[in-house]
């Protein structure tokens, strides 16, 4: 156990993707305080990478939510709620398999991973098992299921979401990381590599 003052192995510091979730609200602050606004001043907000930045407006433009004034400049034509996750051609993308496992989760009063594979599945995005059997052990794991019967043999466990960890409509991401930890320090030594979503 950590004395106080030491870091917990339980809350580590990472960092995690700058992605639409981030680049989407930056876009909209621009937009509002001085439009046009240019890839560069997302970049500066956000401290994302500029490719991937310049490819999500382009995304955007693509999907007629934002437009090119003059090179480099851009200015929003609507302004989605949600943040808009898009393909290259502007098509709204599908979503992922967490969020698909989630939704489900969050509709279902108990579920086996069997079950939540069942009505996670769409025609366009089956589930499998293991995927969802992975989700709900790390889901687990996190704290926000409670086990209702434990598994036996042959009978898989069934899980039901903690009411106080329905947290909201996106999916809490099982995230992949790489990172040097000090065991004498109990600490991330050096900066984490991006993280990146793990998808089933």
């Amino acid at each position: 156990m950590a004395t106080k003052g030491e870091p917990s192995s339980h809350a580590l510091a990472v960092h995690v993707p700058r992605g639409p979730d981030a680049w989407w609200p930056a876009i909209c602050k621009l937009d509002t305080i001085c439009s046009p606004w240019m890839v560069a001043e997302v970049v500066t907000l956000t401290g994302s990478d500029r490719r991937s930045i310049a490819d999500y407006v382009g995304r955007l433009c693509a999907a007629g939510i934002a437009e090119t004034v003059r090179p480099n400049c851009y200015r929003l034509l609507r302004r989605p709620a949600e943040t808009p996750r898009l393909e290259r051609d502007g098509s709204v993308s599908p979503p992922t398999g967490q969020q698909q496992m989630w939704t489900a989760i969050r509709a279902l009063q108990s579920f086996s991973y069997v079950e939540l594979a069942h009505a996670a599945s769409t025609d366009t995005q089956p589930i499998a098992p293991v995927a969802a059997q992975a989700y709900v052990n790390l889901l687990g794991r996190a704290g926000y299921l409670a086990v209702l019967h434990k598994a036996k043999p042959g009978t898989p466990a069934v899980w039901r979401l903690k009411p106080s960890m329905n947290t909201g409509p996106l999916s809490p991401l099982v995230m992949r990381t790489k990172f040097v930890w000090d065991q004498n320090r109990r600490a991330v030594v050096g900066s984490a590599e991006t993280a990146a979503e793990v998808r089933p």
